[in-house]
């Protein structure tokens, strides 16, 4: 069986999803999905593309809104790990 491949929203490498990060949007808060178990859509990125991320908007872009998200608990999540 075939190994899914994602691409991280920052750098748009296309990656084993095995290494990749899944987040989710709910209501306007960014939040770490590690057990990629959480509904709703949601976006791949590498831990160290955050900051990348972040410069190129790319949460927004993922999550097809114009909207300012949070993504305090997602910072944390992953400068904690």
């Amino acid at each position: 069986m075939p190994i899914p491949i994602r691409s991280c929203i920052a750098c748009r490498k296309p990656t084993d999803w095995h290494e990749l990060l899944r987040v989710v949007l709910i209501e306007d808060q960014v939040t770490p999905d590690p057990n990629r178990i959480k509904s709703g859509r949601g976006a791949w990125l590498h831990r160290n593309c955050f900051d990348l991320a972040q410069e190129r908007r790319s949460f927004q872009r993922a999550f097809r809104t114009d909207k300012p998200l949070r993504i305090e608990s997602l910072e944390s999540f992953i400068k904690g790990n």
